[in-house]
């Protein structure tokens, strides 16, 4: 096996052993399960060219061998189906379709086969990184000291998900350098743009939960597009699995004809859920390309709130009258259960539509076909108000075991059905908000959000600068009761020799006056932490760890320098000094943002040791962010307080 990184910059030598060149990246065709190199693409002084893979010998050893002296190279002009590997793949996200994933393509492997080469998988582990770095000599060597194992994750190419090289001014497949006679690399005119090819059947066989999860890692254009191109029914089946709100997100990138005929497809309380997150116009635009009977049940549910059972319920429902028999239920069943979200449940009602009762799927089926459906009408059901809150409406299910519950307007008239699938939803919504109400983090708006936000940022920041206040009292209460105790205890002051004993203590005494404070506030951005990686474990499993600590970094870094400003700013209101003041905020700024990568941290450690994240959220995150927190303070304090003069 070849790496594709180990490749690049090899010395080229011809038949007689002279100097050619250097690779500098290889040509495939796609033709193929397993994709053929066709040829290298070599450099020579300030210019480079292609050599056919006919003339190449072997890329197996120190140096490539051509099979032909320096002067019989043949320059190969690539095919419109062709791409370069180092410039259109390495680095490049592509779909992994057995893990239902986006990833990076860190480095490619190849393999040489008798008289071919293939590209036969990418490497997408952090060992191909650091190879192509030049760092896996060092890393081998730093393994046989201790025991630590980059393993190697490779994806056969068959199982990654082809991408096309499309031409920016033809818009057809085309290579740079396939145009012209002279086979130069990087041709002017043709810009190459890496697109998802979704026409195959790899992606298409998913179940829509997969794709929704490959949708979700993409961004908003590139997911659209990939949404757009495949068929109808595995389109809407899709849409329906992808996480809220980029359901709204992706129907705008759809022409509007296109995304009608979409909503069309969901169940009309789908479709009312997508539309409710669309601006006003946008969704009446839709709405009105679509049939009258199509559109006016999505619009009958629009008039609910959200977060109302008449918000999540659907309005195909199975009902009938008393009068009727057993064997009309199941013809009537046996016509319309395509379009019923739910038929475990017959709904009795009477002309005016008011709920007397229900029947259960296994009635029927037991019961003879001539028997009256008021014989096995149970009056007792159990219903909620269209104007209920959705929480209570999943406490209902929850309560009595249902698999829907029917829901009535206040003259008690069957409006709909809301089935335990959207109760689970529901519940999800508020377990989401129950987290984000105990940690102070909105981590659902966190995990949408890919880049730094101010507004998050600054809304997070609220409870640290609570805690910040809380300490302040704390602190004022301390200084006047033990202050004079901490000016005149030797054992403080001789910790930092270098400053004058009185104005040591003081000092000293001032720290210790703010140790509450800090362990406050470190729990605050600690829990705040912990409730988003504990959030992005259970919805993701951690698998966009590092674009959750590169986000992170920058909302921690945030935090931690305005509690450095509020700290700073007590710190010389209790103290009146200035040099206090700075050696207080720079240690609390440095403990605040270790605090907080501990609790983001520790959760994803735990995971990857396959131990449950759960087990860092009391028993053991309060003493660790309390341990580290307070010994990154003292050492950061101690240090500075050696080299500021009072």
């Amino acid at each position: 096996m070849i790496f594709l990184s180990d490749l690049l910059r090899r010395t080229i030598v011809d038949l007689n052993q002279q100097r050619v060149g250097a690779v500098r990246d290889v040509c495939v065709s796609l033709d193929e399960t397993f994709p053929v190199v066709t040829a290298l693409v070599i450099h020579q002084g300030a210019s480079e060219m292609m050599i056919p893979w006919s003339q190449v010998h072997t890329v197996e050893g120190p140096v490539v061998r051509l099979s032909v002296a320096k002067e019989q190279i043949t320059p190969y002009i690539p095919h419109s189906e062709e791409l370069l590997l180092k410039r259109d793949i390495l680095d490049k996200q592509i779909v992994d379709t057995q893990g239902f994933r986006v990833v990076k393509v860190n480095d490619l492997k190849l393999a040489q086969i008798k008289h071919t080469a293939r590209l036969v998988g990418v490497d997408i582990s952090l060992s191909g990184l650091l190879r192509r770095l030049g760092l896996q000599a060092t890393m081998d060597r730093l393994s046989r000291v201790v025991p630590l194992q980059l393993p190697e994750r490779t994806i056969t190419w068959n199982y990654v998900e082809p991408i096309q090289v499309v031409g920016a001014h033809t818009g057809q497949l085309a290579l740079a350098g396939s145009v012209g006679t002279a086979a130069t690399v990087g041709a002017v005119g043709v810009v190459p743009k890496l697109q998802l090819n979704v026409s195959h059947n790899k992606l298409t066989d998913l179940h829509p939960a997969d794709i929704a999860d490959i949708l979700e890692q993409l961004d908003v254009e590139e997911a659209g597009a990939m949404l757009g191109r495949l068929d109808m029914e595995t389109a809407a089946d899709t849409l329906n699995e992808v996480e809220y709100p980029l359901q709204g997100e992706l129907i705008n990138e759809l022409n509007p004809e296109h995304a009608s005929d979409l909503l069309e497809r969901l169940a009309p309380d789908d479709a009312a859920d997508i539309l409710a997150d669309l601006p006003h116009d946008d969704a009446e635009h839709l709405l009105n390309l679509m049939p009258a009977e199509e559109s006016q049940p999505i619009r009958d549910l629009l008039r609910y709130g959200n977060e109302t059972a008449g918000g999540i319920m659907t309005p195909e429902y199975l009902a009938l009258s008393e009068e009727s028999t057993v064997e009309d239920a199941l013809t009537y069943l046996r016509q319309h259960s395509e379009h019923l979200e739910m038929v475990y449940y017959l709904y009795v009602i009477d002309e005016e539509h008011h709920l007397k009762g229900v029947v259960s799927l296994r009635q029927l089926v037991v019961s003879s076909p001539e028997t009256h459906i008021a014989d096995l009408n149970d009056s007792d059901v159990i219903r909620v108000r269209v104007d209920a809150d959705q929480e209570e409406v999943a406490k209902v299910i929850a309560k009595y075991d249902l698999l829907g519950v029917p829901v009535v307007d206040e003259d008690d008239r069957l409006v709909g059905i809301v089935t335990v699938d959207d109760v689970i939803d529901v519940i999800h919504e508020e377990q989401a908000e129950d987290l984000s109400d105990i940690v102070g983090a909105d981590v659902e708006e966190a995990e949408d959000e890919e880049r730094f936000s101010f507004k998050i940022a600054a809304r997070r920041s609220i409870w640290p600068s609570v805690n910040v206040l809380a300490g302040f009292v704390l602190a004022l209460v301390l200084t006047q009761a033990f202050a004079p105790l901490l000016t005149q205890a030797p054992t403080l002051v001789s910790l930092v020799g270098a400053v004058s004993a009185h104005q040591s203590s003081l000092a000293l005494g001032g720290l210790f006056c703010l140790i509450p404070m800090l362990l406050l506030t470190s729990g605050s951005v600690s829990s705040q932490a912990l409730g988003i990686a504990g959030w992005n474990l259970r919805s993701t499993r951690g698998q966009d760890l590092w674009k959750t600590i590169l986000r992170e970094l920058l909302m921690g870094t945030f935090g931690g320098i305005v509690v450095s400003l509020l700290v700073g700013l007590a710190t010389f209101i209790l103290f009146r000094s200035t040099s206090l003041s700075l050696i207080s905020a720079l240690g609390f700024g440095f403990a605040q943002l270790i605090a907080y990568f501990c609790g983001l941290g520790l959760p994803n450690l735990l995971q990857r040791l396959h131990l449950r994240g759960s087990l860092i959220t009391a028993p053991l995150l309060d003493p660790v962010i309390a341990v580290v927190s307070l010994s990154t303070f003292l050492g950061i304090t101690m240090m500075l307080l050696n080299r500021i003069v009072f």
